[in-house]
């Protein structure tokens, strides 16, 4: 399934991303702002995870694509529990200015969200962002997520303790966002 919304296009990854995906996975400040280990990965690791990898019910990895042509990052859907109806929205963008359209993050979310809500049937989409990370935190509330707590000293980077900032988005809070009221209604019980 591809989504699209404004300017963004979700598709599967491809064989064509592997530059991408190898710089997004090794880069320094790309590492710096998300939470998880700093381990190299190899350009033939990366080639045999490209060739095994494929979308599972609890993870879901779609490239962002814009209508210049241009790839500009990975969005996922992670930790999803069908049970609680609950997903972590990650992404990783590292694509140069000329590259970009204005608001194309943003449209890029709200594809991910109008997916993760209409179509999983998901109620509540966490977002876990490095409080150094302004225009992360800045982009997730503009998408309409909203504060929930500090997770305190949670990531080690560099040699410091590092805060995290818990951010979420209920189903019936993105559909009023986006106009669609009634659609919260539906398959709310699934």
């Amino acid at each position: 399934m591809i989504i699209k919304n404004g300017c963004a296009t979700l598709r599967a990854i491809e064989k064509t991303d592997f530059e991408l995906l190898l710089y997004l996975i090794n880069a320094p400040e790309i590492e710096e702002m998300i939470g998880g280990w700093a381990l190299p990965v190899s350009r033939t690791a990366q080639e045999k995870w490209i060739e095994s990898y494929s979308n599972t019910e609890k993870n879901i990895k779609l490239m962002i694509e814009l209508t210049n042509g241009k790839t500009i990052g990975m969005m996922m859907l992670s930790n999803i529990d069908w049970k609680n109806r609950t997903a972590l929205l990650e992404y990783k963008t590292g694509a140069p200015v000329e590259d970009r359209i204005r608001g194309d993050m943003l449209d890029a979310i709200n594809g991910m969200l109008d997916y993760a809500f209409g179509e999983l049937g998901m109620n509540c989409v966490t977002a876990t962002i490095q409080e150094e990370n302004k225009f992360s935190l800045k982009l997730c509330k503009r998408a309409g997520f909203v504060e929930e707590g500090i997770l305190r000293q949670r990531i080690y980077k560099r040699g410091a303790y590092r805060n995290q900032i818990e951010l979420s988005i209920l189903r019936n809070e993105f559909f009023k966002i986006c106009g669609k009221e009634s659609k919260a209604n539906e398959n709310a019980g699934t």
